[in-house]
This record gives structure tokens, sequence and C-alpha cells, in this order.
């Protein structure tokens, strides 16, 4: 992990007293506006794939639910699609605490694992609807694709304890996929189980899973 990625995912430091602060440059009015209109439309196509879905949500609609017109939509977005692919980016935060909360256990064991995937089914639950927007997204959209695994790609920057044992390149990249296949493996799981709601006995599913992780977290697994 270079310094330039602790930096980007490290903690806001407090200022020193005393210290100047550097103020950002005052937007215009016109800025401003733009930037309520695009929120406007951002804001209104979350409520209209939560309602209809992504497949059937189209421009219109979410321009009309945004107060604006189809012209107004285009102005700002290419397809619906950049939208997930925005509303993903600006989860990528959430997505990298649930990570290093993970690397963070200084002695994991099957319980604590248990309780990070419980984490992340109480997740799934509560977010069930844009989760659905995401996974119909990534059926449909190369752009949404490329989102969602450039930010899973990235979650290993903030588990520098779990990397830290794989100092050969090819060992850390391996290791990197790893982790990649075992998100996706996550993923298809959340979806059947929490979206579709297919019967499994959770509590044994759980335990697979938990064993998985552990098996990586602690380097049982071995990446060579």
């Amino acid at each position: 992990m270079t310094t330039a990625d602790n930096e980007k995912y490290a903690e806001p430091r407090r200022q020193a007293p005393g210290s100047q602060r550097t103020q950002a440059p005052r937007q215009s009015l016109r800025e401003v506006q733009k930037q309520v209109t695009r929120e406007r439309l951002i804001e209104a196509a979350s409520e209209e794939f939560r309602s209809r879905g992504f497949n059937e949500t189209t421009a219109e609609n979410i321009a009309s639910a945004a107060g604006a017109s189809r012209a107004t939509f285009y102005v700002y977005f290419r397809t619906k699609a950049e939208i997930v692919a925005e509303l993903m980016r600006r989860s990528q935060s959430d997505v990298m605490a649930a990570y290093r909360r993970l690397d963070d256990l200084e002695d994991p064991d099957q319980a604590s694992i248990l309780d990070w995937l419980d984490d992340t089914i109480m997740l799934w639950r509560e977010r069930s609807s844009d989760f659905t927007t995401m996974e119909q997204a990534l059926a449909n959209d190369d752009l949404v694709t490329e989102t969602w695994m450039t930010i899973l790609g990235d979650t290993y920057k903030v588990m520098p304890r779990t990397f830290a044992r794989y100092t050969d390149p090819v060992q850390h990249e391996r290791a990197r996929l790893h982790l990649l296949t075992l998100q996706m493996a996550l993923d298809r799981t959340m979806f059947f189980t929490i979206l579709r709601g297919r019967p499994l006995d959770m509590a044994l599913l759980k335990d697979v899973l938990a064993m998985q992780w552990l098996a990586f977290v602690r380097g049982d697994a071995p990446a060579s």
C-alpha cells in the first residue's frame, strides 16, 4: 500500500492551533444552481429506481420527478446508469469502512467474523432497494460493472494488516484477487438469500462463509 493510498483512506487530521486554513474558492450562483439541479436529479432517480426498478425507469421519469425537462437530464447525465455509478461511488466510504473493520480484528476467530457477517447481512436488508437497483444495473451496463469492480478492487488498500504478509508482488496480486473472488461470492450469496429470498439454513451458511473469510484474514489460505 503506497503512501498515497494511506493518505487517501486515512482519517482526517486535526489542524494544529494557529495554523491557517485554506478557504475553498467561492462558487458562483450559476455553479450552485447547477449543483442543486444535479443533486435533485440524483435524488429523484433514487426514488424512481426504488418504486419502478432500474429497468423500467426512464430519463423522462427521472426528469419529471425532479421537476425538470428531459433535455435538462441529458445536460448532466448521458444515461441513467451514470447515476447508479455515482451512487456507488458515494457508498465507497461505507464499503471501505466495512473492510477496515475486518482488517482491524487483532485476533480474528469464527465468532468475530460471524459478527462482521451479521453487519453485512443487516446492511443488505436495510438497503435492499438500493442493492436491487445496483444488481439490475450490473446486469445491463458496463459502466456500473466497472465502477463496482473498481471499488471492490481497491478494498485491499484499507487492509494493511492482512496484506502486510504478502511482500512478493505476485503473491500480493494473488491475495488481492483472492479477496475479490470472496467479495463476489459474498455479493451473489446476499443477492439470492436477502434480495431474492431463497430459503437456506442461514446459521449454517454463515458458518461456511465465516470459515472462508477467517482463512483469508489469518493467511491460512495460501496466496501462491
